[in-house]
C-alpha cells in the first residue's frame, strides 16, 4: 500500500456554490440558572440560606428518626405477641399437667413436668415445691435429681 493513498488532498468544489465553514450542530446552552456568582452574596442572603438548610436538615433528621422508632416499635411489638403467645402455651400446658396431678397425684414425671414449666413461667418457688414433691415420690430418680440441684442454685 502506498502512502498517497492515506494523504490524499481533499479536492476543492469547483461547481461555484461554495459553503461557508459552520460551527458543529452540537452545542450546549449552560443556563444561567446555575451560575451561581460568590460577588452577588450578602450577609443577609447568606444567613437566609443557611436558615433554610438548617431547617431542611432537621425536618429531614425528625423524619429518619420517626421511621426509626416506628420500625423499632413495630419489631418490639411482634417480640412482645411471640413472648405473650410462648407464655400463654406453657400456661395452658401446666394447667393440663396441675389437672393431671390432681387425678393422678402418684405419677413422679407430671410433678416434675410441672416444675419445668413453672420454672419456664418464673415461678421459682412453685418449680421447688413441685420438684420435692416428685422427688418424695421417687427419690432415686436420675432427672428429679438434676432438677433440683439446678433449682437449688437459683
Amino acid at each position: 500500500m502506498s502512502a498517497k493513498r492515506f494523504f490524499k488532498k481533499a479536492k476543492k468544489n469547483t461547481s461555484g456554490n461554495e459553503k461557508k465553514s459552520q460551527s458543529p450542530r452540537i452545542y450546549r446552552i449552560i443556563p444561567e440558572l446555575f451560575v451561581f456568582p460568590l460577588s452577588k452574596i450578602t450577609p443577609q442572603g447568606f444567613l437566609r440560606f443557611y436558615r433554610r438548610g438548617l431547617k431542611v436538615f432537621i425536618v429531614i433528621v425528625f423524619i429518619l428518626t420517626a421511621v426509626i422508632v416506628g420500625v423499632d416499635l413495630y419489631e418490639n411489638i411482634k417480640v412482645k405477641q411471640e413472648i405473650d403467645n410462648a407464655r400463654e402455651k406453657l400456661t395452658q400446658e401446666l394447667k393440663f399437667w396441675k389437672s393431671f396431678i390432681e387425678k393422678n397425684n402418684r405419677y413422679r414425671d407430671a410433678y416434675l413436668k410441672a416444675s419445668v414449666l413453672e420454672y419456664k413461667l418464673g415461678n421459682v418457688s412453685a418449680a421447688k415445691m413441685y420438684a420435692e414433691k416428685g422427688l418424695s415420690l421417687d427419690p432415686n430418680s436420675k432427672d428429679g435429681k438434676k432438677l433440683e440441684r439446678f433449682l437449688l442454685n437459683r
